[in-house]
């Protein structure tokens, strides 16, 4: 009965796991197509799109830990902020 509950709980945690993966890849899909609408729209000053662009960039950051952290053996990047004393 044990094995039973905990095969169970591994299942919904791992397909908990995909969700926050697919939802994660969707937001970097959509900020990605913004952020290229913007240059679009703006080709003449692409300074206009700086906030889209790091927007885009820390949702691909986020889609590619969420895919490491569940891909055996992938590399894990991290932004790490260093304060002094």
């Amino acid at each position: 009965m044990k094995i039973v509950v905990a095969l169970i709980a591994a299942l919904t945690l791992t397909g908990c796991g995909i969700a926050a993966k697919v939802e994660a890849r969707n937001e970097y899909r959509e900020s990605a197509e913004r952020y290229k609408e913007c240059l679009i729209a703006n080709s003449s000053r692409p300074q206009q799109c700086e906030g889209l662009r790091l927007a885009m960039e820390a949702d691909e950051r986020k889609y590619n830990n969420m895919s490491a952290g569940l891909t055996p053996g992938a590399q894990r990047s991290a932004n790490v902020t260093i304060m002094s004393r």
